[in-house]
C-alpha cells in the first residue's frame, strides 16, 4: 500500500527542517535553536529526561528525537519517541510509549500496533503542543548527542 505522504516543510531564517505530519511552529523553533548550535554536523539526537520521573510517582516521560541532514542541506526529523515505564514480573521496564518513526513512516503507541505514521497526524500535533508547553516551563534537562559528517 503507497501512503501519500503530506510533507511539510517550515524555514526558520535559512534552515529547513522536514517531517511527513504537520509541524507545529514553536516546535520547529526549538529544534532550530539546537540545530544552529551544531552547523557542521549529520545528525543530532536530543534526550529529554525529569530526574523526578519514576514508575511509582510518573511527571513528564523521557523523550528522545534524532534529526538527520540531508544532501540537500535539509534537516529531516528521523524520530520522536516518548518513554514510559511498565511493570513486569521483576519490576518496572522502560519502553516505548508513543513512537513516530519518520524514517519508516510508522507510527505506535503502547497497547496498540504500528500504523503508517499518516494515522498519527492528530496525536502528533497534540504531543508536539504539549511538549513545547512542557519544555516552556524548564521541566526537562536535554543531552545533545551528535555525528559528524
Amino acid at each position: 500500500m503507497k501512503i501519500k505522504s503530506n510533507r511539510l516543510t517550515r524555514k526558520i531564517p535559512h534552515l529547513t527542517i522536514t517531517c511527513d505530519l504537520p509541524i507545529f511552529k514553536p516546535f520547529i523553533t526549538l529544534l532550530a535553536n539546537v540545530i544552529e548550535l551544531h552547523p557542521k554536523v549529520f545528525s543530532i539526537t536530543l534526550n529529554y529526561s525529569n530526574s523526578d520521573y519514576t514508575a511509582k510517582s510518573g511527571g513528564y516521560r523521557p523523550v528522545e528525537i534524532r534529526l538527520e541532514r540531508k544532501q540537500d542541506n535539509r534537516w529531516h526529523i528521523c524520530y520522536v519517541t516518548e518513554f514510559t515505564y511498565i511493570p513486569t514480573p521483576f519490576g518496572h521496564e522502560s519502553t516505548y510509549a508513543i513512537d513516530f518513526d519518520f524514517s519508516r513512516g510508522i507510527g505506535y503507541q503502547l497497547g496498540m500496533t504500528s500504523e503508517p505514521i499518516a494515522a498519527y497526524g492528530p496525536l502528533f500535533s497534540l504531543w508536539q503542543r504539549n511538549f513545547c508547553r512542557y519544555h516552556s516551563y524548564d521541566t526537562h534537562q536535554c543531552k545533545i548527542s551528535i555525528e559528524e559528517a
